[in-house]
């Protein structure tokens, strides 16, 4: 694991330069929802080799939500292109599509935007299509993995709320509604104002002997917050968002356009253990965006990663957050952590648990863990989750993090190995940041951080953004006398700039830090493909029905038939591997109704081709990858040479058909290599093919020749 993980790196960082941009892009300032839809079209027009735009859906104010397909569209077949519908509906019943050929490689699944003001996420999303459309046909790994794979990025899941707060100053967490809070028969419009208008909606700050802040005693321009029941000797202040009360009732700000947080109405762990509604919405899904993104998935089953963009932190969330480390499997904790985790903290440049480090000392380390810890899932797993990768379950408090994750709701009804990083952790993405603005303060005792770091930190993004951007960023304090509050202040952040990746060096930093992370998680993905297929012709026969097959134990007898000359008695053998990293399943989605496992088939015409061993398809369970796990002992795949040996939960090799599972001479076969064989009767010379299907490893086909 060691080896193949550490080439994987070094090839991210090897790559060459690509050539000249069709499509520039800068990242200068943030593109918004408008200017990444620009960018979107214009790509899908310069590429159309290698880029597709989709429409999923709208949000509630009517703004598309795209999605930017990129494969070479030349390459890749399907299933249901290959093996024809068996009984095709009535004539005034329209047949379901084909599945497009892009469906049938490997995916990966990448997005921003769900928080409508953590748009760091979609300005990444728009980096890394670049990386990918520019180095196409210049960089060889760039080409080979879009000859082979699909990547969708979509890189604004919530367009109204990136809308609003990228592009009008008004940050918006959640989607949009139309709301009439107060009742008055008017659709939000009470919402936030530019009171002093100049241009951006800042702050309001007023002396209130209520009030919870104070201003800094170092940087009399900040705001600090006091805690719960902290007294204090200093003017209190009251700091609100620069509004007014525009319909007269007496409220400001109660009929705004913002709705509800995305991604707590996904379906997954949206009800409480009481079965009562926890997530967000009426119903899970009852958002139009997460409706989208929940559509697409289960139309596209060929999705094995999933990387969701949120800000800030510089942190990556892994699941579980509606559950507990207990509901994975642990092969599935096993290529979290030490594959794509321990990935992602090198990259970062952050330490490695000494279990990820050395993972033939766990039993060991687990040993001295139990002095140090009483958290029962770290012991169990034999390390403390880092800093920068951790669950979303609370695993000291032994709680959930909240409901209807998007994340959870891919791995555990999806089935992909999901995550949600947190981008933007200025400390460490800002280029010289302290020999800028200073040192940070010193750990507390036993590694806990600092209560002034975070204080320390917004003192120095002030000063950084005085000594880069000529204070543009922040907009002084200026009295003005609120229509209702009196006597005080406007200025502060500009709303903009406040809470992401500032733009510039520090998002160039954090893009190209976690394109390095989604292209080695590219890397990952299973390959399946046909290395060997041969068809051999035993002799010939007038009638296929003469010819019998008959299996004892490992031999398989044929006996012929009394003619000869119209029929070949064809024996096809093919070896099908998977060759990438990773297995074609993640364990959870091995179990789950929606996936299946992967399935081999000899094709022919059905009316010149009779199976005397083997049916028209075989079963293959789920192939395991080239990369070893640590921790994991490998058993007998599930429905790998076994009559009927799929999990019970799992689909069979193609829907609908679990009565015809075939039964095979062969053992169980386990690893990423198969062998299947048939016995066929061919008609004169009707054409035989082999074709591997595997959901989200890949379709491949393979004509024979037969001899």
């Amino acid at each position: 694991m060691k080896k193949t993980a550490f080439v994987l790196v070094c090839l991210i960082f090897a790559l060459p330069l690509a050539a000249a941009r069709k499509v520039p892009v800068t990242f200068d300032d943030y593109h918004g929802y408008t200017g990444s839809v620009a960018y979107l079209k214009a790509v899908a027009s310069a590429y159309p080799d290698i880029a597709e735009l989709l429409k999923i859906g709208k949000s509630t104010m009517g703004r598309p939500i795209y999605v930017l397909v990129l494969t070479n569209r030349t390459t890749g077949t399907t299933i249901d292109s290959q093996v024809q519908l068996r009984r095709m509906r009535n004539a005034e019943v329209k047949n379901p599509p084909l599945s497009r050929p892009f469906e049938g490689k490997p995916g990966q699944w990448i997005d921003g935007g769900t928080h409508g003001n953590e748009y760091t996420g979609t300005e990444v999303c728009l980096y890394i299509i670049d990386k990918l459309v520019a180095g196409y046909g210049e960089t060889p790994e760039i080409t080979r993995l879009l000859d082979a794979k699909t990547i969708y990025v979509c890189p604004t899941v919530n367009p109204d709320g990136v809308f609003n707060s990228a592009e009008r100053e008004l940050s918006q967490r959640g989607n949009s509604a139309l709301k009439d809070d107060d009742g008055d028969g008017k659709v939000n419009e009470d919402g936030p104002d530019d009171l002093n208008g100049d241009g951006h909606i800042t702050q309001f700050r007023y002396k209130d002997p209520q009030g919870q802040y104070i201003i800094d005693d170092k940087d009399p321009r900040l705001m600090v917050r006091l805690g719960q029941n902290e007294s204090t000797t200093k003017i209190r202040y009251s700091v609100v968002t620069e509004d007014k009360d525009n319909d007269g009732d007496g409220k400001r700000g109660e009929d705004s356009e913002a709705g509800f947080d995305v991604n707590r109405n996904f379906p997954e762990g949206w009800w409480t253990e009481e079965t009562l509604p926890g997530g967000t919405g009426e119903f899970a899904t009852s958002s139009p965006e997460a409706r989208a993104l929940v559509e697409f998935a289960v139309t596209h089953r060929n999705i094995l990663m999933v990387q969701n963009f949120h800000t800030s932190g510089g942190f990556t969330y892994r699941v579980p957050g509606t559950s507990s480390d207990a509901t994975l499997a642990p092969k599935d904790v096993a290529v979290y952590d030490y594959i794509l985790g321990k990935a992602y903290l090198e990259i970062l440049g952050e330490p490695l648990p000494e279990a990820w480090a050395n993972p033939d000392k766990l039993a060991e380390i687990k040993a001295k863990m139990r002095s140090s810890t009483r958290n029962k899932y770290a012991l169990d797993r034999g390390y403390e989750m880092p800093r920068a990768w951790i669950p979303g379950y609370n695993e000291v408090q032994d709680r959930r993090y909240g409901y209807g994750m998007v994340i959870d709701w891919w791995y555990q009804q999806y089935g992909a190995y999901a995550v949600t990083t947190e981008l933007w952790n200025p400390a460490k993405d800002i280029p010289d940041f302290e020999k800028i603005v200073g040192p940070a303060p010193a750990p507390a005792a036993e590694g806990m951080p600092n209560p002034e770091a975070r204080l320390w930190q917004e003192r120095a993004l002030l000063k950084y953004q005085d000594a880069k951007y000529g204070g543009k960023l922040f907009v002084n304090w200026k009295s003005f006398k609120h229509p209702e509050l009196g006597e005080g202040e406007i200025g502060g952040w500009i709303p903009t700039y406040r809470g992401n990746a500032l733009p510039g060096d520090p998002l160039r930093e954090v893009c190209e830090k976690h394109w390095k992370f989604e292209l080695f998680r590219s890397g990952l993905l299973p390959q399946v493909v046909i290395t060997e297929a041969q068809a051999k012709v035993l002799y010939t026969t007038n009638s296929a029905k003469d010819a019998q097959a008959k299996v004892t134990g490992d031999t398989v007898t044929i006996r012929k038939g009394a003619g000869k000359g119209k029929y070949k008695i064809v024996e096809v053998t093919a070896v099908i591997e998977n060759q990438g990293p990773l297995a074609t399943q993640s364990v959870r989605g091995s179990r789950l109704e929606g996936n299946r496992e992967d399935v081999v088939w000899l094709v022919g015409d059905r009316d010149k081709v009779t199976y005397l061993q083997g049916g028209a398809y075989q079963r293959l369970g789920t192939i395991d990858g080239t990369l070893k796990i640590p921790g994991i002992v490998e058993r007998p795949a599930a429905g790998a040479g076994l009559p009927g040996g799929n999990p019970p939960q799992m689909m069979p090799g193609i829907p609908g058909q679990r009565g015809r599972s075939v039964v095979t001479a062969e053992p169980p076969q386990t690893g990423p290599r198969r062998t299947v064989k048939w016995l066929v009767a061919v008609e004169d010379d009707a054409p035989l093919k082999v074709v591997v299907s595997s959901q989200k490893g890949g379709t491949m086909v393979k004509e024979l020749t037969v001899r």
